[in-house]
């Protein structure tokens, strides 16, 4: 029976030191069907050099995009998808490893399980002390509702695409993207909005991804950039509402997830003093509605007390709260 091609997207910027082990690792595959596609975004290094030299003499079908102007890893990631002609799609980090039954596991998982979405487990490896840990689950075939039901207890942490594979037509259906203005919580954001829109979904426990931490990331700055997670959860949340039928779903994404997203927002313009901008934002307090979804966390009082407790300072009293954070970002 002939396998179903499968597109591996591997969005890039300045990878040049640690794309040859990731494309490795794919060429490595024991699933013959496979397509690699490397998206470069206007990367300032030998990247591009590097992932041709590597993939020319693989014996892979694959493809080298380099884009004209610098987008992000959302609109990479979106290039790709363009030009994937595989029945699967995978998302693919540049600084990443897999195991060689990664593909094979996933895409015998979808179609046994006719599911529009897989997940395997994922071990985070750290360079800086050569430590491991794993993050698993045995949920099997699971409804989308049922999924995010477990997600919204505590029970998964399974919410970036790393380790899951999509069928192409269904993303293309719903047209399913990622957002190209986000900088941060982009990957949440499609996951979630792609398991709401899914019939079938399913997960397999074996461990076969390998996010690896290094130093590299702990470079980046995230100043600034909050505000763009707290609007893909907004739009997460907005969306999902709309697509679940599950009470615990929607009361999850209401009063905890949005509550949740502003509150770590208005904390961190508090303790890195940015007065302007905290001032700003809890003006936006005052609104009803928004004061009444803040409120609704005290549904998870007992889950998370400092949520709902944050909630009601910054309410009544946003300047004491201001003056008690002050100064206090690492």
């Amino acid at each position: 029976m002939t396998q179903p091609l499968v597109s591996v997207i591997v969005p890039t910027y300045n990878g040049e030191k640690r794309i040859a082990r990731t494309l490795e690792s794919l060429i490595a595959q024991d699933y013959e069907n496979l397509e690699i596609i490397v998206v470069d975004d206007v990367s300032a290094d030998n990247t591009v050099i590097t992932a041709r030299r590597v993939l020319e003499s693989s014996g892979r079908k694959y493809a080298v995009i380099e884009r004209m102007e610098n987008g992000r890893q959302s609109a990479s990631r979106n290039t790709g998808l363009k030009a994937a002609s595989g029945e699967y799609v995978i998302f693919f980090d540049h600084d990443d490893t897999a195991d060689r039954n990664f593909v094979s596991a996933l895409c015998a998982e979808a179609e046994a399980k006719n599911a529009d979405l897989v997940f395997c487990g994922l071990r985070h490896f750290r360079e800086k002390d050569n430590s491991c840990t794993e993050e698993s689950s045995n949920l099997g075939t699971i409804s989308p509702e049922k999924y995010l039901e477990a997600w919204t207890a505590g029970h998964i942490r399974f919410w970036s695409v790393w380790n899951f594979i999509f069928r192409k037509r269904f993303l293309d259906e719903h047209s399913l993207r990622f957002p190209e203005r986000c900088r941060l919580g982009e990957d949440t954001e499609f996951t979630l909005k792609a398991i709401a829109c899914a019939s079938k979904m399913s997960g397999i426990s074996d461990v076969l991804y390998t996010y690896i931490h290094h130093s590299e990331q702990s470079s980046i700055v995230y100043e600034g950039l909050f505000p763009h997670i707290l609007l893909a959860r907004l739009r997460t949340a907005r969306f999902v509402m709309r697509h679940v039928k599950s009470k615990r779903v929607r009361r999850y994404m209401l009063s905890w997830y949005i509550p949740d997203a502003a509150v770590k927002q208005l904390t961190i313009y508090a303790e890195n003093g940015e007065r302007e901008r905290y001032c700003r934002m809890s003006r936006t307090l005052k609104h009803r509605k928004i004061r009444r979804v803040l409120l609704s966390s005290c549904r998870y009082i007992f889950r998370r007390p400092e949520l709902f407790m944050k909630s009601l300072m910054l309410i009544y009293a946003p300047d004491v709260y201001y003056a008690l954070r002050k100064g206090r970002a690492k």
